[in-house]
């Protein structure tokens, strides 16, 4: 019996060092200027990929808890005294806005694909905490032994979704980084009021303290990546929705370029700031509310509000975490808008986006590379289970699109109603088919909110060919995800869903395994395919800010052949605005939705800009019928007088006297035409 033990003992000891490898036990050691961080070599759950180091929890800032909430990033202390243990993630930030977990209740707001990817993903958001500022770095063996001691090009993901919720821990980066060879950067930053808490006093404003965050990771990665084996002069932002938002307004902020840029690429995934839910309108209020919910505010407010904006802030400093989350719950967000959110700052974010966007005042986003990516119904989450798979009523159709209108415009709002609706009607076939309606509306949606914000996006970018400084791509991604395909046939709906690309970009239909509680799984073969080219492409772009190259397309890829005979040319004009469609049959196609696209950057402006010029229209006249009838419409609308009661401070003005190195890299930092706090219509000047 005891020899039978001994055996056993040599056998599993012989076993135990080949186990530390493979499921990730052996430790790797990186010395940087912040002191020594501690990783593990694991092997991606991808098939026949090279290893991969990944080094997670990896602190960038101080704590923003106490006097430091609501406040810039502060870079986080050094460690030299001992080695940091980075083999665990960090908890997330605090999540102010979680979607409904209720199967009954989450179907009357989101559909079911909706419901699996949050039902999946929030017991990972589960570990909260102001102590959030973490990023999670994967960095993969080489495959040749030429290139060891080369720098990988760098990919730092930022998270997206909402501006309330959601984090950088949860998407693992390993599949990415050793298929594409490049080095992938998952991080937190701040969300919802704590991070984006916008205020004004007197001629200033300030607020975006999640953007800081993001700056702050960005510095401490150009020191830090070297001995990691990441090229700093190579980095690229990738983000989705909100994340998407965030990257575009870094991409024209001067502080990520003090003396030399902090990333060469960007990747827009269903998001910008020239979407209407993208900035914050009208941070005061938001701002005021949530100190009176905290009793930091009177409700009485008197005139001299901005004389004690720095008391009521100590205040909602000194307040637990939790009571101040509980403040924001009990506050009305207006349906298609974002109450905390990004605003003008004069500094992180120096003029409205659509002045540094803009070919006069937009050398600093220009200079930037840029692949813009759409999904086929980027709106697809704000309708429910119902009204997807059963299509909607006209009369719902009429509270969806009223909402719309009241929310995102201020004048001629009749007018615009109706032209929306004639518009979206198929004139050739104009059954009121619950389906047909549907999906009017869903086109809507997509439309104003994401697909005409991008594609005005990538126009500025590539403006003014004769000063052209950087590469501009599309794609549309079609592909049409099998496992969730149980949903579309019900529905009738064609082509991907809102975020339906982010599992492909992390490469998650190759795993090997598909368990439940993995974030993405259950996909097909051909997912596996369509994956494999996804990775491909983005990691050619941060490579070398072209998605066709260095590297040519694997013809061993299930569909290498179809893409590599498919060249994919730039959006610029000359090429009429080019972009592929990534399908099993990949092709290049001209003018995305152009008729659309024009219908929301050309006549709805024309329509809502007559009504701000004024003249003797009565104010009533803006009015929808109905107007105060709370039934008339769909979710939350803004009130008739937002502001009543709540002193404003004029747009916030730069900093005096600029810094040299900003005054020569951009003018658009003295073309002070700033989002005031009002909410501005879309597509308007």
């Amino acid at each position: 019996m005891r020899s039978s033990t001994h055996r056993l003992v040599r056998v599993l000891l012989r076993i135990f060092p080949l186990l530390i490898l493979v499921n990730g036990y052996e430790v790797r050691s990186v010395n940087t200027a912040w002191g020594v961080v501690k990783g593990e070599l694991v092997n991606p759950d991808g098939g026949d990929l090279a290893p991969v180091t990944q080094f997670l929890g990896v602190p960038y800032g101080v704590a923003p808890s106490g006097q430091f909430r609501f406040n810039m990033a502060i870079s986080a202390a050094k460690w030299t005294h001992l080695p940091k243990e980075a083999r665990k993630l960090a908890p997330a930030c605090i999540q102010t806005q979680l979607p409904e977990l209720s199967e009954t209740r989450a179907f009357k707001q989101m559909s079911a694909q909706r419901f699996d990817y949050v039902h999946r993903l929030l017991p990972k958001l589960k570990h909260q905490s102001e102590d959030c500022l973490y990023m999670n770095l994967f960095v993969p063996e080489r495959l040749e032994s030429s290139q060891r001691d080369s720098q990988l090009p760098v990919l730092v993901v930022v998270h997206g979704d909402e501006y309330g919720w959601n984090a950088g821990s949860p998407y693992n980066g390993s599949i990415l980084a050793s298929h594409g060879q490049i080095v992938v950067v998952t991080l937190n930053y701040r969300l919802g009021v704590f991070g984006f808490l916008g205020r004004c006093e007197f001629s200033s404003c300030s607020g975006n303290s999640g953007i800081s965050d993001l700056v702050s990771a960005l510095t401490m990665l150009n020191v830090v990546l070297p001995p990691f084996g990441g090229d700093p002069k190579a980095v690229t932002l990738l983000g989705w929705g909100s994340g998407a938002s965030l990257v575009s307004l870094l991409m024209a902020s001067p502080l990520t370029q003090p003396g030399r840029r902090l990333f060469r690429r960007a990747i827009l995934l269903d998001g910008t700031a020239l979407a209407p839910w993208a900035m914050a309108h009208n941070p005061q209020q938001y701002f005021a509310q949530v100190a009176e919910n905290l009793g930091c505010l009177s409700r009485n407010r008197s005139s001299t509000f901005n004389d004690n904006i720095d008391t009521t802030l100590r205040c909602m400093q000194d307040h637990p975490a939790d009571n101040v989350t509980k403040a924001v719950q009990a506050i009305e967000i207006p349906t298609f808008l974002s109450g905390f959110a990004p605003i003008v700052d004069g500094q992180l974010i120096p003029n409205s986006p659509r002045i540094s966007f803009s070919p006069q005042y937009g050398s600093l986003f220009r200079e930037i590379d840029l692949l813009v990516g759409f999904s086929s119904h980027p709106a697809h989450y704000l309708l429910s289970n119902e009204d997807l798979k059963s299509g909607l009523s006209k009369e719902r159709r009429q509270k969806i699109f009223r909402t719309l209108v009241r929310n995102l415009y201020e004048y001629h709002r009749s007018e615009l109603l109706a032209a929306i609706i004639n518009e979206y009607t198929d004139w050739e076939n104009p059954r009121d088919h619950p389906k047909s309606i549907r999906n009017g509306v869903l086109a809507v949606l997509n439309d104003v909110l994401f697909t005409a914000p991008l594609i005005e996006t990538l126009r500025m970018h590539s403006a003014d060919e004769v000063r052209k400084e950087a590469n501009t791509f599309m794609f549309v991604f079609g592909h049409e995800t099998r496992s969730w395909m149980n949903e579309q046939p019900n529905s009738g709906l064609r082509g991907s869903l809102s975020g339906d690309h982010i599992p492909y970009i992390f490469g998650y239909p190759l795993a090997n395994s598909d368990k439940e509680e993995k974030l993405f799984s259950g996909f097909s073969a051909e997912d596996k395919g369509v994956s494999q080219v996804l990775m491909h492409y983005v990691a050619n772009f941060v490579k070398s800010g072209d998605p066709s190259k260095p590297s040519l397309m694997p013809k061993s890829f299930p569909m290498g052949e179809a893409f590599a005979s498919t060249a994919w040319p730039q959006f610029d004009q000359p090429n009429r605005e080019a972009y592929l469609e990534i399908t099993d049959r990949p092709r290049v196609k001209n003018y995305y939705r152009n008729a659309r696209v024009g219908f929301w950057t050309s006549l709805v402006p024309a329509l809502h800009s007559a009504g701000k010029e004024g003249g003797d229209i009565p104010e009533e006249h803006h009015l929808l019928p109905d107007h105060f009838r709370k039934d008339s419409f769909f979710g939350r609308v803004r009130s008739f007088a937002p502001f009543a009661n709540h002193p404003f401070p004029a747009p916030p003005l730069p900093p005096s006297p600029p810094p040299e190195n900003i005054k020569k890299t951009t003018t658009g930092w003295f073309a002070v035409n700033a989002l005031s706090c009002d909410v501005l219509p879309i597509f308007n000047e």
